[in-house]
């Protein structure tokens, strides 16, 4: 996923972020100068992952965008932020520490080894998120290669060389560790609520333990049953049918509250609504 030790870095000026969902893709042209982010393009495509079913219907997607981005080809970086249902994000809690320089040969071989896929198809990733003196939690994601090809053939038709792929979630977390999200509780769940599926984030100690994508219509009822009311909810994205449902079940909710220095080019919009409904692209250069 994304270089660590590109997190954060005061040094973006301009890039694109482009954040693919099963849909559409949500494309920005951002600038970062002196902790404030300067939004200087900002559009959708009304095609997403799910519709790229055959290698014409991927070729066409990519001149799309690359067209899209012609008058930005000189930028030098690109993010891409991507989070769907084949995403695959587990939690393992409360197993047995093991060393440092052991854990890679444990995952792959004590954990990964059981999942019911073929391992061959993703990039395997994983962080430690709570380590304790004999035992340790561990957060294991599975990122799909089909999606990582996208990615690249996309930066590649931009002539485009530093390219970095984040996943929504870990977007999420790094805000919460700068500090950029108020949240008020060390527990709570952090739902991105998007036209077509939302994405439930869940929060022990302030780090995301769980990532679960669902499609949005007809499952409501299904996903308000892994809600709990004594839980704090807070969403950003889409103000809809869907957040009402949630609010008109008693269930405790809020708005997400952002600490983002934030201008927009776009100014039939606010800022507030740019910031929430394009956290993510705006999180990838935070």
């Amino acid at each position: 996923m994304r270089s660590a030790n590109i997190v954060g870095g005061d040094f973006i000026k301009n890039c694109i972020v482009i954040k693919l969902d099963d849909y559409d893709t949500e494309i920005s042209v951002i600038n970062r100068k002196m902790g404030k982010i300067n939004i200087i393009d900002n559009f959708e495509i009304e095609i997403g992952i799910k519709h790229l079913i055959s290698l014409e219907s991927k070729k066409e997607f990519i001149k799309i965008i690359t067209s899209k981005l012609n008058d930005y080809k000189h930028l030098k970086e690109i993010f891409f932020s991507v989070q769907n249902e084949d995403v695959i994000i587990r939690e393992y809690p409360e197993i047995q520490r093991v060393k440092k320089r052991d854990l890679d040969g444990y995952v792959n071989f004590e954990i990964v080894k059981d999942m019911p896929v073929n391992i061959e198809h993703y990039v395997i990733k994983y962080k430690v998120l709570n380590l304790q003196k004999n035992i340790m939690d561990i957060q294991l994601i599975l990122f799909p290669k089909y999606i990582e090809k996208i990615c690249t053939e996309i930066a590649q038709n931009l002539n485009i060389k530093r390219k970095y792929l984040n996943m929504n979630f870990d977007i999420i977390q790094k805000l919460i560790d700068k500090k950029k999200i108020d949240l008020g509780h060390e527990n709570c769940v952090i739902i991105e609520n998007k036209r077509n599926y939302i994405i439930l984030n869940s929060v022990k100690q302030r780090k995301i333990y769980t990532s679960t994508v669902f499609e949005k219509y007809g499952n409501e009822d299904y996903i308000l049953s892994f809600l709990e009311k004594d839980i704090h909810i807070f969403y950003y994205g889409k103000e809809d049918s869907f957040i009402k449902n949630i609010k008109e079940n008693e269930f405790c909710v809020d708005k997400l509250n952002l600490n983002l220095k934030v201008n927009s080019l776009n100014k039939e919009d606010t800022v507030d609504n740019i910031i929430n409904q394009n956290l993510i692209n705006i999180g990838v250069v935070v």
